[in-house]
């Protein structure tokens, strides 16, 4: 059968329709993607290349495709075990949260590499927050069925029903694809591994790191315990299972002031310790991390889970040593507010490197998928406003002429003064939504109810951006996202104590483990800028030349 021709008139049409205002601007493809496309000349494996330059220019695949590609992803998952055991070299990434076109340069040479050469490891959140989620999932699945063991994806506590349905991940497949898909990238999502065991060097030198989304829980005592959790289902609401993607490491800054405030909570928060920010799960101190430490031999724990204002935060560091805990985050400008650097671990033998990027400029999406209507409103009210305003101050001819209208109109004064008042107050509420609209708009996006906080409109636009303006201003804004969203009333065990791993603990036995006597020898370089001695584990100053190379970098 031979291709349909297309008309002169047909592609006049097409051309007017891809003309352009901003030349630099590429039209987004007409067609979805085809699986002669995708898979060309029947190959078993994706064409990464092409699939790339298709997503780039906001292209989307024809859904029987798509579904295709989540099910042979999570075929291959389902045959993964709970814990993973990689070997160095291997470029660690945290959350990425729908941001594709930073996932992109995140592949780059000058950052984490080509797959084809380079092993990676995600630790989750791929998700919700960006507009370009489905993307995420498409691009990663397809880098997985390509390179197999040396591409390795973890589950994250968004990777679930209840906040993919909370945030804008489904509303992002229905609006782009349909429910099926959602349901499909779901089951997928459910055969996601739960934790890594990175490990490097041999023998005497032998070191381990553990990588999770999230950290530890007081119910394992034992990497091996991980693979006893039954892991294909919906991530419970508490458990090892909701601990191990959920829990965050007790804060330092947090923990100095409580223990000069020579509260009881001190001590707490060195095990384990009720997670108020989350509302589910648990913080875990440094003792506890100690004993995890000891008990399974690991040098570090490597996570994400939690937004960073250059990319990573060390956790828990004793002198010149290793770090106990590294979070990384590699999701730059988080909601597109947050001014935060994204950054990625890359870890070799007897080194381990942090790679700092920023954002890269992507396509515009209204708030929530939401239509042009709907976004026009404020505009609309704003203008009805104007009218009701004049009609209320304007008086009539009537009113001039007759004084006793007047005097009437003098003694209810009081209550059109009041009226006039309400109705400029609207108005000037409205004009503070169209001036402000964008800012207003990303404000929403942090927001659990997707609402304005109240009262915020009255203090006006310098409220406004003050509101949205830096990193800690973002993140407290934020704040109400990061509980889960059904939260229930803690329990006085949660509150309390730890299960399992008590408070007399076995650090104490005065032995020397591998773990503490291998911290000393790990090299740590942050940015190239940030060195450590090998053998004295001392800091050292960097450079002129290597200041001055990372900054180009950068």
């Amino acid at each position: 059968m031979e291709p349909k021709k297309t008309s002169k008139k047909e592609a006049k049409n097409t051309k007017e329709a891809d003309d352009r205002v901003m030349k630099d601007v590429v039209a987004p493809p007409r067609e979805r993607m085809a699986a002669k496309d995708l898979f060309p000349g029947n190959s078993k494996l994706p064409d990464i290349k092409a699939l790339r330059e298709h997503l780039l220019k906001e292209g989307r695949l024809e859904e029987k495709v798509y579904l295709e590609v989540v099910r042979r992803a999570k075929d291959m998952l389902r045959n993964e075990p709970n814990v993973l055991h990689l070997k160095v070299p291997i470029t660690v990434c945290g959350d990425i949260h729908g941001q594709f076109f930073d996932l992109d340069r995140l592949f780059g040479g000058e950052y984490g590499g080509d797959p084809n050469t380079s092993t990676y490891l995600f630790l989750g959140d791929y998700v919700d927050r960006g507009c370009f989620s489905t993307e995420v999932v498409i691009y990663l699945f397809c880098m997985k069925l390509c390179f197999g063991k040396s591409f390795s994806m973890l589950r994250g506590n968004h990777e679930c029903r209840q906040l993919t349905a909370h945030f804008n991940f489904k509303d992002e497949c229905l609006y782009k694809y349909s429910e099926t898909v959602y349901d499909a990238v779901m089951e997928a999502f459910d055969c996601l591994p739960l934790a890594a065991v990175v490990t490097s060097g041999e023998g005497e030198n032998e070191q381990s790191f553990f990588c999770v989304h999230g950290g530890l829980s007081p119910d394992i005592t034992s990497i091996v315990e991980i693979d006893d959790i039954h892991r294909f289902k919906e991530t419970p609401r508490d458990g090892p299972m909701c601990d191990l993607l959920w829990s965050d490491p007790c804060d330092d800054d947090k923990k100095a002031a409580q223990e000069d405030s020579d509260s009881e909570e001190a001590t707490e928060t060195d095990w384990f310790s009720y997670n108020q920010t989350r509302q589910c799960s648990y913080l875990y101190g440094v003792e506890a991390v100690k004993q995890f430490l000891e008990e399974n031999n690991v040098t570090s724990i490597i996570r994400a889970h939690e937004a960073q204002g250059e990319g990573f935060k060390i956790h828990m560091r004793e002198g010149g040593a290793a770090p106990k805990v590294i979070t990384i985050f590699s999701a730059p400008n988080y909601c597109d507010i947050y001014g935060n650097k994204g950054a990625i671990l890359r870890l070799s033998d007897g080194a381990l490197g942090i790679k700092q990027f920023r954002e890269v400029p992507h396509p515009y999406y209204l708030p929530n998928f939401m239509d042009v209507f709907e976004w026009s409103l404020p505009f609309v009210a704003e203008k009805v406003t104007d009218m009701l305003a004049a009609v209320i101050e304007c008086p009539s001819d009537e009113e001039e002429e007759d004084s006793q209208a007047k005097k009437s109109l003098q003694a209810r004064g009081g209550l059109l003064k009041k009226k006039v008042m309400a109705v400029s107050k609207i108005l000037r509420m409205f004009r503070v939504l169209r001036e402000e609209r964008e800012n207003l708009a990303s404000l929403k996006q942090l927001t659990p109810n997707k609402k304005i906080p109240l009262g915020l409109l009255r203090q006006g636009p310098a409220a406004i951006r003050r509101a949205i303006n830096g990193f800690d201003a973002a993140k407290k804004a934020d704040l109400p996202n990061d509980a889960h969203p059904a939260t229930k009333p803690p329990t006085k065990a949660q509150r309390r104590r730890s299960r399992r791993f008590s408070r007399s603990g076995r650090s104490g036995s005065g032995i020397m483990h591998k773990t503490q006597r291998s911290n000393s020898e790990l090299a740590i370089m942050i940015g190239e800028n940030l060195q450590f001695d090998a053998k004295t584990s001392a800091p050292t100053s960097p450079t002129p030349e290597s200041t001055k190379a990372n900054e180009r970098k950068m």
